[in-house]
């Protein structure tokens, strides 16, 4: 039975491990040996930027990462291959805790008074940076500031971490956390080394999936299904099975590929994925729709049409817009769906009518 030890975070799943009490590490095997092959030479960067999809196990590479210093302070004698953490060490459990006096991990805090986390990473929590740098670890060693994810920090945060890169001191090594380069201030990202990670592959994700406990489906055909739709993502995965995403999808394919647009069966998947509780539903439907375009424009693209991609991307954006408009002003969900599945019908029919 999984008991967690670490504290709570805005995006925790039920029964699935945060990533600094996760000891398991799927794919990323490029990247772990250049890590520890910087480390143990002498050239690591004092600030890296791990970039990729969420939920493909950035923070959880950071967290090991940070174990294999910890393990080794004197660079000189650490291996050359970054082995897995020992979670019944007392350095993992700290660090798991948030208790490790060389560790300093940053996301969105939880405010006591609204019972509920912030939607960003505020400049209260960058300043903990510098009370945490001016003191020395019991054992001299190193001293590692994760931010997680940098992309969730607002501007006045953001420029507080830029003066903390700028003069870093001795033995202190940064990792940012960066689902979207885009959003990072160019200053940030031009002080960081970036180390870019890629989604896993289905055989690591299906092996990751079975070792965290994940509920996976019994047919075959729908676990393929899963794995596909996850997109390298365990996150992805883990909210498709536990919250009927999967189902959300299937609804949504057959009802785009329709040749005429099913009202009823559209208000009844509007309905599934609205109403109260039903947050994560409403996301993953949204997140289907924003891949289902930027999937068919990739299409275009490397089929060679040009016009037609470039639509599509246009669509993209709207429809992003669209999802944006309808968090911040509380508009009503229900119709917000009905309304972008209209029009990805109307999009995407006729695409089918000019290729049949």
């Amino acid at each position: 039975m999984f008991e967690r030890m670490a504290p709570e975070q805005h995006d925790t799943l039920p029964d699935i491990p945060e990533p600094g009490e996760n000891p398991f590490l799927a794919g990323h095997g490029e990247a772990r040996s250049a890590l520890a092959g910087a480390y143990r030479s002498g050239r690591l960067h004092h600030a890296l930027l791990f970039a990729g999809p969420p939920g493909i196990g950035k923070a959880t590479l950071a967290f090991h990462f940070a174990q294999h210093i910890f393990a080794h302070p004197d660079p000189g004698k650490a291996p050359g291959e970054m082995a897995p953490p020992d979670p019944a060490s007392q350095a993992f459990r700290q660090a798991a805790q948030g208790a490790h006096s060389g560790l300093l991990h940053l996301t969105r805090p939880f405010v006591e008074r609204d019972k509920k986390f912030k939607t960003v990473i505020t400049v209260d929590e960058i300043r903990r940076v510098s009370r945490f740098l001016s003191l020395t670890p019991p054992d001299g060693g190193y001293r590692v500031v994760l931010v997680d994810p940098a992309d969730d920090m607002n501007v006045s945060a953001a420029n507080a971490l830029l003066k903390s890169l700028e003069e870093p001191p001795a033995r202190t090594l940064f990792i940012l956390i960066a689902h979207s380069l885009g959003r990072l201030l160019p200053t940030i990202r031009s002080r960081c080394q970036v180390v870019k990670l890629q989604p896993l592959q289905a055989p690591e994700l299906e092996d990751l999936l079975g070792r965290l406990g994940a509920d996976m489906p019994d047919e075959a055909g729908l676990r393929h299904l899963l794995i596909e739709r996850s997109r390298g993502s365990a996150r992805n995965a883990v909210l498709l099975t536990q919250f009927g995403g999967l189902e959300l999808t299937q609804v949504l394919d057959r009802l785009l590929s329709g040749r005429r647009f099913n009202v009823a069966e559209a208000h009844r998947l509007a309905e599934a994925a609205t109403g109260r509780d039903r947050q994560v539903q409403f996301d993953i439907l949204n997140r289907a729709c924003l891949d289902l375009l930027s999937d068919t424009a990739a299409q275009a693209a490397r089929d060679g049409d040009i016009q037609t991609g470039e639509r599509l991307a246009a669509e993209w954006e709207g429809l992003a817009r669209a999802i944006e408009d309808a968090e911040t002003y509380n508009l009503d969900r229900k119709q917000h769906i009905l309304g972008m599945l209209g029009r990805l019908h109307r999009t995407l029919g006729g695409l089918h009518s000019q290729s049949a």
